[in-house]
């Protein structure tokens, strides 16, 4: 297979279409990647297969950042250590205008998020959701798994922030 790298949101757009497709059975694994500075998710569905995003926070109302579909496919020993649940996770998409609507109807926010959580749309929903790992072993097994296929998306997001200046030095 080959990498295609997309920017972060093209891959969440990705992931959101397979997860209207495929909305359970998701998990993921989080991590830092110390050598690159970035935010590493590796996201997976049986079904679906593999991604990995690399991403920062540019400032706090801004995240950069590059993916891809590692795999259509993995194998089990690799997808029951992803599996192993350490918390929650899910991509959550809204929309502003029909959150307000609902709010100027009445509609407190806290149900419209609770309406997100129970799969009612009120202006929130969460077409990607599952179990989540943080563990630094996951994360580390899963980056040396696939780490010919993370080459040159590593090589792409150092481009990247090097542009934006996030390896310079203060001056």
């Amino acid at each position: 297979m080959t990498v295609k790298i997309k920017p972060r949101n093209d891959i969440l757009n990705d992931i959101i279409r397979d997860g209207k497709k495929h909305p359970k059975g998701w998990n993921a694994a989080f991590g830092k990647d110390t050598s690159t500075f970035s935010h590493d998710c590796y996201i997976f569905h049986p079904r679906i297969g593999i991604y990995l995003l690399k991403e920062y926070s540019k400032n706090p109302f801004e995240v950069k950042g590059v993916g891809s579909k590692l795999a259509r496919h993995i194998d089990e020993d690799i997808e029951e250590q992803i599996t192993k649940k350490s918390g929650d996770f899910g991509i959550i998409q809204g929309d502003i205008r029909k959150i307000l609507a609902n709010i100027n109807r009445g509609i407190p926010p806290q149900q419209i998020l609770n309406s997100a959580i129970q799969g009612e749309d009120l202006g929130i929903t969460i077409p990607v959701q599952g179990h989540a790992s943080t563990s630094k072993d996951t994360f580390t097994s899963l980056k040396s798994t696939f780490g010919v296929q993370q080459k040159k998306l590593e090589s792409h997001f150092e481009k990247m922030v090097s542009d934006e200046g996030l390896y310079s030095s203060y001056e």
